[in-house]
């Protein structure tokens, strides 16, 4: 069985709640175990994937978060050697084009807008898990995960 690790950070409980029992429903439906590693901000969201050192994994960043927002924790991925080419999807309510474009051009791998149905975050999930990092090319095209 192959495994991947989840690093989710966001600070409102129902979101993380959700997206556990979304997790937790992919893992038992899929041939994949899935490891999620939770925070509530961004503090030791670093320093977790840094000690971790998972060979498979990827970053699920709220935007708007006490202390660090996603997009200052995004810059700290992408400055620090050891993880800087580890995947991050951004994984926000906002829909603002700024956002998005902001996201991108930091070095998030993908957007993805907060669905308020537990399918679609499912199959967004399974979808970002099964992508072949070393072969994924980010452009504005396929940016985007859930419109």
């Amino acid at each position: 069985m192959s495994e991947i690790s989840i690093f989710y950070a966001d600070d409102d409980e129902d979101d993380l709640m959700f997206f556990n029992d979304a997790v937790e429903s992919v893992s038992s439906n899929s041939n994949l175990l899935v490891q999620l590693h939770i925070h509530k901000n961004g503090e030791n969201l670093v320093t977790n994937i840094k000690e971790n050192k998972p060979e498979n994994g990827v970053v699920f960043l709220d935007l708007n978060m006490p202390k660090k927002s996603g997009f200052e924790i995004l810059e700290e991925i992408r400055k620090e050697p050891a993880i800087k080419h580890f995947p991050v999807v951004i994984y926000s309510t906002s829909s603002d084009k700024s956002d998005i474009e902001l996201s991108l051009n930091l070095g998030a791998n993908f957007y993805a807008i907060k669905p308020y149905n537990f399918n679609d975050l499912m199959k967004m999930i399974q979808s970002v898990i099964k992508i072949n990092w070393n072969n994924h090319k980010v452009d504005i095209e396929n940016f985007l995960l859930i419109k």
